[in-house]
């Protein structure tokens, strides 16, 4: 009998842990989708947000590249400090390497610096898009989505499009990757 209830014992401390684990792992996405929401609400709310001319600064800009540990100046094409910011502000602390979408997309290809790729088709609300490869990179440009595709477009919030922050509907053949912020940075 003895031997039956510690059986019994060490099965109930099992199944405790299964479910600790699993009710964490819930709460984990769970409160990386309020983190994705968030970021793309204070993001909306930056539309309009411009550089100085055609400087790649602005003392708001700027601001967001100190916030990522870079040292201003030099400005820098800031698509991804912007995108960076967003996630900071959401509590999601993203690696400095958002700077450079090209390395960005490699992190995410790699499910490394809390990025994980997604297939275009899964975009949501909260992911990020990378765009434009140029000769020698996979990326130049990243972006936050809005919304799932429809209509043929991905509707996002752009940092660095025409010099300031914008609301942007992409056809998707100009996406090169989408990622999911996983929050393990």
């Amino acid at each position: 009998m003895p031997t039956m209830l510690k059986r019994l014992a060490i099965a109930l401390i099992v199944l405790a842990a299964g479910s600790g684990i699993q009710s964490s792992a819930a709460g984990g996405a769970a409160a990386t989708a309020t983190a994705r929401e968030n970021a793309v609400s204070w993001a909306e709310k930056q539309v309009g947000t411009r550089e100085v001319g055609k400087t790649n600064c602005s003392p708001v800009i700027d601001g967001w590249q100190r916030d990522m540990r870079l040292k201003v100046p030099p400005c820098r094409v800031w698509c991804g400090a912007f995108v960076h910011q967003a996630f900071h502000q959401a509590g999601v602390r993203l690696s400095e390497r958002l700077i450079d979408p090209h390395r960005s997309y490699q992190d995410a290809v790699a499910g490394r610096r809390g990025l994980r790729a997604i297939p275009i088709a899964r975009v949501r609300r909260g992911d990020i898009v990378f765009f434009f490869p140029k000769k020698g990179q996979k990326a130049s440009h990243a972006a936050i989505a809005r919304a799932r595709p429809r209509g043929g477009r991905i509707a996002t919030v752009d940092g660095n499009t025409s010099d300031a922050v914008r609301l942007e509907r992409w056809d998707p053949r100009f996406i090169v990757l989408a990622a999911r912020v996983t929050g393990d940075a």
